[in-house]
């Protein structure tokens, strides 16, 4: 144990200088008395640098493919461009908020959904919020819902949140498909396969859980 020569105070642990006076503590140090924790926030920000470096660089790809390679008056990179900034404002937000995640995840793509719909009518309704845009978004948070389903610890406690959140958001596409049959971009049709998949997902790998918080909210 360590000990003060100013304060004359014995000090545990490993410390390199005295938490009164400052002063260089003399003796052999201990082994550490608390096991060191790295912080949570900085787990998940080398975590969010790796997928913000990954996506982007998908979007330098996607965009030098479009403009240099590919000749067309319609640029399919830049609702790429937009999914992806989405994506990350989102999922940053989730990483911050974790417990609101579904919550969170759903107001922000009915916010962005109607923003980009408004845009869309005052510039003379070109479809590409309906055709382009929103059906990347939905994609976007199906699969980012049913990522923090197992990444969230609070699982349990919103897990009909999650399921609820992926049956509200799969029932667009087919919504979509109802109105025009004849006209159904295939961006939705992804959207559609999506919601199926990541639906499946969640009702076969979450089934006890899922089960367990119907029993609790239905008093079974």
């Amino acid at each position: 144990m360590k000990t003060c020569p100013n304060c004359k105070i014995r000090v545990g642990g490993d410390p390199e200088y005295c938490p009164l006076c400052q002063s260089q503590l003399l003796g052999e140090g201990e082994a550490p008395r608390y096991p060191h924790v790295v912080p949570e926030q900085r787990r998940y920000s080398l975590a969010y640098k790796i997928i913000a470096f990954i996506l982007l660089t998908a979007v330098v790809i996607c965009m030098a493919v479009d403009f240099l390679v590919v000749d067309g008056a319609l640029h399919w990179s830049l609702p790429v461009l937009i999914g992806v900034v989405g994506t990350l404002i989102l999922l940053r937000a989730l990483m911050k908020r974790r417990r609101n995640a579904p919550k969170l995840l759903f107001q922000t793509l009915i916010l962005v959904s109607a923003v980009l719909l408004l845009c869309d009518w005052v510039t003379g309704w070109h479809r590409f919020s309906i055709d382009l845009v929103i059906p990347v978004l939905c994609t976007v948070a199906l699969v980012l819902n049913f990522v923090f389903a197992f990444v969230n610890r609070r699982f349990t406690e919103n897990s009909l949140v999650y399921l609820l959140l992926n049956i509200v958001i799969g029932v667009l596409p087919y919504l979509v498909l109802l109105a025009s049959p004849s006209h159904t971009p295939g961006l939705w049709l992804i959207c559609l396969i999506v919601s199926v998949i990541t639906f499946l997902g969640l009702a076969i790998f979450k089934a006890r859980d899922l089960w367990a918080e119907l029993q609790k909210r239905l008093h079974l």
